[in-house]
């Protein structure tokens, strides 16, 4: 077996594992944020919170989420665009946020003498998408920040950035 397959797999397993993990700490009441009961005047018994709304089974949460793109494939960043604009179309998703972020020769599509899809970035953005590219990645593609897209934000490390919007609960999806 190859390096690759090997590492490919053992993180296929680490992934699961802990989304099982996760869900079996949520489904065991493991949850501190769960409701604390209150008393009541009256008769002294415990009931829950009457202020807060009980959750229907018919509302969605939120749906956050992380577009990452590594490729400087001018065709890959056609196709993460276009995947991102499939997931703005879809209209049983209610997206709630949605970030586009980029490392690496990805880097590339927000320079605005060298991508093709300047209006298209445009446009997302002005639809809510915030689009968020690594610094270590101008630095070592010797790239500007004043070269870039206005749309454009740059933050210290894309990996940092994806690893806190997941720990904010953001789905991630590796385009394209």
């Amino acid at each position: 077996m190859n390096r690759r397959r090997y590492l490919a797999g053992t993180g296929s397993v680490v992934a699961v594992g802990t989304a099982g993990g996760y869900a079996v700490g949520r489904a065991g009441g493991d949850d501190e944020d769960d409701a604390e009961p209150t008393e009541t005047e009256s008769d002294g018994e415990q009931t829950p919170d009457e202020s807060e709304e009980p959750a229907t089974d018919d509302e969605e949460p939120p749906i956050r989420t992380i577009l990452h793109l590594t490729s400087g494939d001018e065709g890959d960043h056609d196709r993460a665009l276009t995947n991102l604009e499939n997931l703005l179309a879809d209209e049983t998703t209610d997206t709630d946020a949605v970030e586009f972020v980029v490392n690496g020769p990805a880097i590339t599509i927000y320079v605005a003498d060298e991508t093709d899809h300047a209006e298209r970035i445009s446009s997302l953005a002005d639809d809510g998408v915030t689009f968020k590219g690594c610094a270590n990645s101008l630095e070592g593609f010797g790239i500007d920040e004043s070269e870039l897209l206005e749309a454009a934000t740059i933050v210290p490390a894309s990996v940092g950035e994806i690893a806190k919007l997941q720990a904010e609960g953001y789905g991630y999806i590796k385009v394209p």
